[in-house]
């Protein structure tokens, strides 16, 4: 073999997703029942797939505008304004990407500096550490009290005057954690304070239950010109193969985005913009069902994994509950390799999530009640054996 002079470290130094490597596996066996993947299990509506349709049919299969075709742009400034009591101007404050992950890179991209600090509290979703890494961050990985709720305290204290902005996901993947109005205002006078700028990572934001409100930071005063909101067709229309995310924030901040993705994208899916076009159209009551099917399973999650012996704290929000295993003498890396090897049930190991999350677990039940019920089962199966 010829040798070769040395590739990106960076990249070669992130590890495969092993959420990935477990939604692999699972295809790979008919008998696996997956709790991995974060995809909802709901037919995607009809009226988004045939806008994606109609597109092809009209022979929308050009170059789309970089930041995305100005109806969808339109529609989705309304939509911030109706919903998230963010004010924009669609053709200054709004981007289109190709899904929340790269709406993500785009936020990462245009205001960090290698060097800079960001702030996450920890357990949290695996990407926001890996971007760090590729941007060349310093993360400051904040533990989550025992709730899962954010120390607001050792947020506070941990700024330097290289931190650069402050990331939350609410509500949560892989905790399952929604913040409180008090908990949201208190993030955003530290912002304020320091200086900083807030990413707003709000995927989930139509997953809540037991009364828990969603408020976008960018809706409070004095907050628009500070946060970067991030957001994405893929959980509330069950899309996630669309690849459509966007994201609101001042004009500085998206005209340095469109930059950066002009030069590596070159923009995003034209046909399916249409599609999420249409999407956005529907009325929204047609979630209400869903989500009514997906708090029962989240409650049958909660009551299973509690009989069992688990340290559970509910999900207030997204479709993920996190349970703790110190009882049961194994780190949740091993707790899935052998749940998967003697059960065939695939779970998501909690230390890809952070550095406070090794005796931990993260499961999806964006799976169907009957197959979650049977999922249990086996969990219960297993956990006898230990």
């Amino acid at each position: 073999m010829v040798k070769m002079k040395e590739l990106s470290n960076k990249i070669r130094n992130a590890p495969k997703s092993k959420i990935r490597e477990l939604f692999d596996l699972a295809a790979g066996r008919s008998d696996v029942i997956s709790l991995g993947i974060g995809q909802p299990d709901f037919s995607t509506p009809q009226a988004a797939i045939e806008g994606n349709i109609n597109a092809l049919k009209e022979n929308i299969t050009y170059y789309a505008p970089t930041k995305g075709i100005p109806e969808l742009l339109q529609q989705l400034e309304s939509k911030l304004k109706s919903v998230n009591n963010i004010k924009t101007a669609w053709k200054d404050n709004i981007i289109i990407a190709n899904g929340g992950s790269q709406a993500l890179s785009l936020a990462f991209a245009s205001i960090f500096n290698s060097g800079d600090e960001i702030i996450i509290s920890s357990p949290n979703f695996i990407s926001y550490f890996y971007l760090s890494a590729f941007f060349g961050l310093r993360v400051i990985e904040i533990e989550r009290k025992n709730d899962f709720s954010p120390d607001i305290t050792k947020i506070k204290e941990s700024i330097t005057d290289k931190t650069k902005a402050i990331l939350i996901n609410s509500p949560n993947n892989p905790t399952g954690y929604s913040l409180t109005t008090k908990e949201l205002r208190e993030i955003v006078e530290i912002v304020k304070a320091h200086d900083l700028y807030l990413i707003s990572d709000e995927v989930y934001e139509n997953y809540l239950y037991d009364d828990s409100k969603h408020t976008s930071p960018a809706s409070l005063k004095d907050m628009f010109e500070r946060t970067i909101t991030i957001n994405a067709m893929s959980k509330l229309y069950s899309a996630t193969g669309f690849r459509i995310g966007y994201v609101a924030a001042n004009k500085d901040i998206i005209d340095t985005m469109e930059k950066y993705h002009q030069y590596t994208v070159a923009g995003t899916n034209h046909a399916a913009q249409y599609g999420f076009l249409e999407a956005l159209k529907i009325d929204i009551s047609f979630f209400d069902e869903i989500l009514k099917s997906f708090d029962e399973r989240r409650l049958l999650a909660y009551t299973r994994l509690t009989e069992l012996g688990f340290e559970v704290i509910k999900p207030k929000g997204a479709f993920y509950i996190m349970p703790k295993i110190n009882e049961f003498g194994l780190t949740g890396a091993e707790f899935s390799k052998r749940i998967m090897k003697n059960q065939a049930v695939a779970i998501v190991p909690g230390n890809i999530f952070g550095s406070y999350s090794e005796y931990m677990l993260r499961m999806s039940y964006a799976t169907k009640l009957e197959k979650l019920e049977e999922a249990m089962n086996r969990i219960e199966k297993f956990v006898k054996t230990l």
